[in-house]
């Protein structure tokens, strides 16, 4: 399967990679390793020796020098070798992927390194600790990326399958899809929602009917936030999730999120209980359900198999048109 490659992808945590460490993870079916340096430089190289391709990432790293476990060449953060036990090092270096780092986020490039100088890793908000709640988290799924964007750009599944964070009013809100050229906002609004008990906790509500709006904007290719806004009697509140998806085959994906809530507004309990409901419902419901899904599917295309279409599924299908343009335009600018 073909993926847009001129774009920025989550390889990581921050916290993931501490300064002389290594973490290995296949990326658009490519394996890289990510190195920070002793002095925090940070490398994205392609994980295999070009002698007999061999994972560098099963050898050692010094914080400088990172040094094939099979023959012992070395390789230094940029690439280029400079240890051959064997003779020369003259011509002898592994792919590197531009990488930047940015609110605890690793971003890689996969894609034609001239063009990424036009184009900044996606920058989102709430994510200043000193402002907010933040937790960060990451789940491995078995299906391919554009089924689990699906997944949040239709938020109409929650009264189904998660019972504690939907409700019948969801099935009856006022829907709005807009479109800009490389993004799609979803603005799904509640009125005099009775929230579930848990819900009811984590945004104060007491109980009391509220307003809710869930707002889902995707840009391509495939990051989403997800705005909840609590109209409540004491004042608004509210909450905060990135959904991060990069794909690592054409059938699994990293899945990397964030729960976030300002401080202004909740408890450091509040936002413990908000989270970990957020964890609960991927882990439980819908990784189990998205994964099945796949299974269903197999390598087939979704659109080759006719699926029914319902109201609901405008903004899926607008964004899988989207990146299908994005990709016909890269094959192009190839070929």
């Amino acid at each position: 399967m073909p993926f847009v490659r001129n774009a920025w992808y989550v390889a990581g945590f921050s916290e993931e990679v501490p300064p002389g460490q290594m973490l290995s993870r296949r990326v658009l079916d490519c394996p890289l390793v990510i190195l920070r340096g002793s002095d925090g430089t940070l490398s994205a190289m392609v994980d295999q020796c070009p002698h007999r391709f061999a994972p560098l990432s099963l050898g050692s790293f010094d914080g400088g020098t990172v040094t094939c476990r099979y023959h012992g060449l070395g390789f230094e953060l940029e690439g280029r070798c400079v240890s051959n036990p064997h003779g020369s090092t003259a011509g002898l270096a592994t792919q590197t992927w531009p990488v930047r780092e940015q609110d605890g986020l690793l971003w890689v490039w996969p894609g034609d390194v001239a063009e990424r100088l036009a184009i900044a890793p996606p920058k989102f908000g709430m994510l200043d600790e000193a402002e907010a709640f933040v937790r960060r988290g990451y789940l491995h799924g078995n299906a391919d990326y554009r089924l689990m964007v699906d997944n949040i750009l239709d938020l109409s599944h929650i009264e189904f399958l998660h019972p504690a964070l939907g409700t019948p009013a969801v099935r009856n809100a006022e829907v709005r899809v807009t479109v800009q050229e490389d993004a799609i906002t979803v603005t799904r609004a509640m009125s005099s929602e009775q929230l579930g008990e848990g819900l009811s906790y984590v945004y104060g509500t007491s109980g009391e009917a509220v307003n809710r709006t869930m707002t889902v904007t995707w840009s391509a290719p495939s990051n989403l936030v997800l705005t909840v806004d609590i109209e409540r009697g004491v004042g608004p509140t509210g909450s905060q999730s990135l959904h991060l998806f990069t794909p690592e085959t054409d059938r699994s994906t990293h899945y990397f999120y964030t729960a976030s809530m300002s401080r202004r507004v909740a408890d450091p309990d509040q936002f413990d209980s908000f989270a970990n409901a957020l964890a609960g419902v991927f882990l439980t419901e819908d990784k189990p359900m998205i994964d099945a899904q796949q299974d269903r599917i197999g390598h087939r295309e979704l659109a080759t198999l006719k699926p029914a279409l319902l109201k609901i599924d405008k903004a899926p299908v607008l964004a899988r048109r989207r990146l299908e343009q994005l990709i016909a335009l890269e094959t192009a600018g190839r070929a």
